[in-house]
């Protein structure tokens, strides 16, 4: 849609960023954001949200979604909440629901990647920034599409899209569905599995727009039946050669990943400003069997359910005046969620892991001899409950060429949690050291522990705007982040209420467009972080959160898009982007000065659209950088530069054929390194290998 830069001087064709709610334009916006419309998705070939938001400067993947080198679950690892915030469809995600590692594009209208806190915007999961993924709404106008793929590993997919009028200028209605499989690239001898990384899964979605009163009232109903069916990505690297690609677990490693979501978006307009009234409701529930050691011994197991159920009502007015001359836009909102959280698991681990873990062998191999066949079982319930209430409003005051921006939220939080213990062993022996650890001291005693916390905060944002051209805008940003506290649990010390983490935010940008719209964007940020929550724990069984850390980040981010041509359309982005640890004093050691862990340097990536005639041919070059595996900084998991492409020629009758492929170079990378096992042995993470494939699509 046609935007103006902030001197009102001539208008520059631009879209409207989806999770901005004060409706900005990318140019006269200071945030830092990477996007991809439809179209552009669609030609690269890309398959699942992972894929296009790898394309954007200063965003890792390869280890967990992370932004500005901050990973979705924080640089030390646990917390109250995450750290990225993932809405879809205006359905915000939480638990398992944000993995984006399968989550489909088919269909997609935007993808969007905010950098830089979004506490003002979007509140308390989006200290390091927000991921939005729009699809496509209902029209009058009919359409339906298609497209078909087949490729190694045996891997298919099947995608069909279509809607338009049911009744004309009032109901329109809109369906989506995917569905795929692929065996993955990881063989199990032990058990002769080889689909052990299978990837399978669907994705059904439909959408309704009511239009009764023509523009002046919307109500846009959106239903999501999401599923994903994972393997595991982990190898062996002590007795096989990671490159074998061989897990060699006598117990399955799988994953299901159900998400069920609706939403009703209600827009009018009332005295003058544009009304939204938002609600959501989302349902997560994900499962899993794991081989705990992930080796052929028999070295215990994991199985486990977790349950995320959120429901969501947001007002914003959105409006446009004049003040004192001047030109004002503001949006000013109320928010409430309640969201309820569901964990079942039961842990059988061998007696000599724990007391390995809480020191009480001096030599492992002695007590892995003395305890082989004797196990401990641990059982973990818990249900959370948290309400949360927040105002916002954010205000753009335009004199001139000089736009003053002022935002503000007001986030109140009660969390209540209910946890329950059960720790036995499966032998008489077992049953006996159990009895001692937890008489020692050593494990927390078993039982039903209510805990709750309460967190409220302020999230104030001030920024000024320049317009130094028609089509260039400076910006310098102030505003604050936070993740929300919460209450953790140690199977040694038991619980511990933890408060939230702030940071301060300041960010210069620069964006313009050159010649017929190529977007240029420069961002660059400092990050002081307080308050960080971070893991004093003395092992793995010993997570335990306080408010101890600090820390500072800084960086930038350069992209570009657009047309140098009428059938040439280039992508560039570069990101960089330093962490280190101010105060972080563990057991282990001072982290102090330290890097954060999955958290990699620099990411670029380049590629290029290119149209001729009846073809089409895309390429884009990733690179991500290494990064530590933990704050201790002592194990680096690999950097990966991942080339991928496509190339498709349509027939007259319009359907098209093509060929695509990812990681063509077939990189074998480290994703995740030294996942520790059983004494003398461990598990690396893998990249995917090589994908090839074939297919045919088409529009009607």
């Amino acid at each position: 849609m046609p935007g103006t830069t902030a001197d009102g001087s001539a208008p520059v064709e631009q879209v409207v960023i989806s999770g901005d709610k004060l409706k900005r334009t990318e140019i006269d916006s200071s945030t830092s954001v990477g996007s991809r419309n439809g179209r552009q998705i669609s030609e690269s070939g890309s398959t699942t949200l992972e894929d296009v938001a790898a394309q954007m400067a200063n965003v890792g993947t390869a280890s967990g979604l992370s932004i500005r080198g901050i990973n979705s679950y924080g640089p030390a690892g646990g917390g109250g909440g995450r750290t990225i915030t993932m809405v879809v469809d205006g359905v915000p995600q939480d638990g398992f629901g944000q993995d984006i590692s399968a989550l489909s594009v088919w269909d997609a209208d935007r993808v969007e990647v905010l950098r830089g806190p979004q506490s003002t915007n979007q509140g308390r999961n989006s200290l390091a920034g927000a991921v939005v993924l729009k699809t496509r709404d209902p029209s009058d106008i009919p359409d339906f599409s298609y497209r078909v793929s087949a490729g190694n590993e045996n891997a298919r997919r099947v995608a069909v899209a279509g809607g338009g009028a049911i009744i004309d200028q009032v109901l329109a209605g809109r369906i989506t569905f995917e569905d795929r499989k692929r065996d993955g690239d990881v063989f199990d001898p032990t058990r002769n599995d080889k689909r052990f990384n299978h990837d399978d899964g669907h994705t059904l979605r439909a959408k309704l727009r009511i239009t009764p009163f023509g523009s002046n009232y919307q109500a846009l109903v959106t239903l999501v039946d999401d599923k994903q069916q994972l393997g595991s990505p982990g190898v062996e690297a002590v007795t096989r050669p990671i490159d074998a690609r061989q897990n060699l677990s006598n117990d399955p490693r799988n994953a299901d990943n159900l998400t069920r979501s609706a939403a009703l978006e209600q827009t009018f307009k009332l005295g003058g400003a544009d009304i939204t009234l938002l609600t959501t409701y989302s349902h997560n529930l994900y499962s899993r069997v794991q081989d705990y050691d992930g080796t052929e011994l028999n070295q215990g197991d994991r199985t486990g359910e977790n349950i995320d159920r959120q429901f969501s009502q947001e007002a914003r007015a959105n409006f446009e005046t004049t003040l004192f001359g001047h030109s004002l836009k503001g949006v000013a909102g109320i928010y409430y969620q309640n969201a309820h959280y569901n964990e079942k698991d039961l842990f059988t681990v061998p007696v000599s892991y724990v007391l390995g873990l809480t020191g009480q062998c001096q030599v492992q191999a002695a007590c892995d001899a003395a305890y082989g066949s004797e196990f401990i079982n641990r059982g973990n319930l818990e249900a959370d409950d948290t309400k949360t209430h927040a105002v916002f409003g954010e205000f753009d005051y335009v004199i001139g060429k000089l736009t003053a921006t002022a935002g503000m939220r007001y986030d109140s939080e009660r969390q209540t949690r209910v946890l329950t213990t059960a720790t036995s062993g499966t032998s008489p022996l077992a049953t006996r050291i159990v009895g001692q650890l937890i008489g020692g001291g050593i494990f927390a005693p078993d039982g039903v522990q209510n805990l709750a916390t309460d967190n409220a905060v302020w999230l104030p944002k001030l920024g000024l705007r320049y317009a130094l051209a028609p089509a260039w805008v400076a910006g310098l940003t102030a505003q604050r982040g936070y993740r929300t506290g919460g209450v953790n649990y140690s199977y040694e010390r038991g619980s511990n209420a933890y408060g939230p983490e702030f940071t301060k935010n300041y960010e210069a940008s620069l964006k313009g467009v050159v010649g017929n719209g190529m977007v240029v964007a420069l961002n660059a940020y400092r990050i002081d972080w307080s308050n960080q929550q971070v893991d004093i724990g003395r092992n793995t069984l010993d997570t335990y959160l306080v408010n101890a850390g600090s820390s500072r980040l800084q960086g930038l981010e350069a992209e570009i898009r657009g047309k140098v041509m009428p059938h040439l359309e280039l992508f560039g982005a570069l990101g960089l982007s330093k962490s280190r640890f101010i105060d972080f004093d563990t057991p282990q050691g001072n982290y102090a000065g330290k890097e954060f862990a999955r958290s990699p340097r620099q990411t670029q990536s380049i590629g290029f659209s290119w149209t001729p005639d009846h073809w089409l041919l895309n390429a884009n070059l990733v690179h991500s950088g290494s990064n530590y595996t933990s704050p201790d900084n002592t194990d680096r998991n690999d950097g990966s530069t991942v080339l991928g492409a496509k190339a498709s020629y349509t027939l007259s009758s319009g359907v098209s054929l093509f060929a695509f492929g990812s990681n063509l170079t077939n990189r074998t990378y480290i994703t995740a390194n030294h996942l520790d096992s059983v004494t003398g042995r461990y598990l690396v993470n893998l990249g995917n290998a090589r994908q090839i494939g074939f297919g045919v699509q088409g529009h009607i």
